[in-house]
């Protein structure tokens, strides 16, 4: 989503919703490993049970499944889940994952087309 995308969204729950996502969004990274000292450790470890399904061999993070335990565990819709994920990433990086994206597909142009050069000579 967009900044404006997101906002939109936001701006039509109520501080219960709200925090409730928020509550989510830190489960989710402490559950998966991401981070650590910020839950008490019996949380954490009780949706480590609860939500085996989510944890991989390695500490990563995955914005589909993260939606996904959001919503699992708040009841709200993927919609508000999507939007208060894409908002922290925003608020973290400074910029939206679309433009990370375009970016990076834009810094690796110049690579992939001496790559693909190189071997279409070989």
């Amino acid at each position: 989503m967009t900044p404006e995308q997101f906002t939109a969204v936001l701006k039509l729950a109520t501080p219960e919703q709200l925090d409730a996502l928020d509550q989510a969004h830190w489960r989710y990274i402490s559950m998966m490993g991401l981070i650590s000292d910020v839950l008490p450790d019996e949380v954490v470890e009780a949706d480590r049970k609860a939500y085996p399904h989510f944890i991989k061999s390695r500490p990563g993070y995955n914005d589909d499944e993260c939606k996904t335990f959001m919503v699992e565990v708040t009841g709200l819709s993927p919609e508000f889940c999507e939007a208060w994920r894409d908002q922290d990433f925003y608020t973290l990086h400074g910029e939206s994952g679309e433009d990370m994206v375009r970016i990076s597909e834009h810094r690796d142009r110049p690579f992939r087309l001496i790559v693909t050069a190189h071997f279409a000579n070989a």
